[in-house]
């Protein structure tokens, strides 16, 4: 089987040694490829190398809203435009809108994501969106921005029916994580039955969420075929299905075959 961990970080302070290590226990639990989500100017220079350097290592450059405080239009864009570049670089993201925490306003999340989804249509590159009880306003705004077409990868998808069917007007993937495995996350579950499987796609959000029966250790990418084994569940297909399809369909929303 080849599965497809379509977002995923690496743990702060992550050394070269403890990288190659996650990369191997993922490649030897039959995850081939993975898409490393950055957050921000610190994580994305220490992602670049590996998407560069390993195959089946894919990486998105972007700001998570977390990190939008410190974003200086003026001298991130050209980093951001030149890295979007790179070898290995397939998306833009992790971008979007956060209501949880307020560790950064409303509106300088905004100008963030507003700035990030301009350098997604002057690159064309699909976009990796984080939203996080922020639906109306990040729906909003990306309809003001993107054509409607633009490839969009909504991840760790947590709303529900009402805002997957308005999402599923756009060209919208749904990425599900170990959040399926819990025992209170029937709400999940519930649009995990309704996704389309041509939008369906598996993810960790590692080193956070990890499926049971670990949960309270480190998610690692390696643990996607737990994941894999609940959505099967939940969408009546096999194991060797899941894997097949939610690999064809990031290769289709990442255009990885062209």
């Amino acid at each position: 089987m080849h599965f497809f961990d379509s977002h995923t970080h690496l743990p702060d302070d992550c050394s070269k040694e403890e990288a190659e290590a996650i990369l191997l226990e993922a490649s030897a639990a039959s995850v081939k490829e993975i898409l490393l989500a950055g957050t921000s100017l610190d994580d994305i220079p220490v992602y670049l190398p590996l998407a560069e350097t390993h195959p089946g290592v894919h990486t998105a450059v972007g700001i998570h809203p977390e990190a939008c405080s410190a974003f200086d239009e003026a001298s991130a864009l050209p980093r951001l435009r030149e890295w979007a570049k790179a070898p290995g670089v397939v998306a833009i993201g992790e971008i979007g809108l956060d209501a949880h925490y307020d560790a950064t306003t409303a509106e300088e999340q905004e100008r963030c994501l507003k700035a990030m989804l301009r350098l997604a249509d002057q690159t064309g590159l699909p976009v990796v969106i984080h939203c996080r009880e922020a639906f109306e306003r990040c729906h909003q705004i990306i309809d003001q921005c993107l054509a409607i077409d633009h490839p969009l990868q909504i991840h760790s998808f947590a709303d529900g029916p009402r805002e997957l069917d308005i999402w599923l007007k756009r060209n919208t993937f749904f990425s599900y994580n170990g959040m399926t495995t819990f025992k209170k996350a029937e709400n999940i579950r519930g649009t995990l039955r309704l996704v389309p499987r041509k939008r369906l796609l598996l993810e960790t959000d590692a080193p956070y969420l990890t499926p049971v029966p670990y949960r309270g250790q480190a998610n690692a990418s390696k643990f996607i075929p737990l994941i894999a084994e609940r959505v099967a569940q939940e969408q009546g297909l096999s194991l060797e299905e899941v894997a097949e399809l939610t690999t064809a369909n990031a290769h289709r929303l990442f255009r990885l075959d062209k």
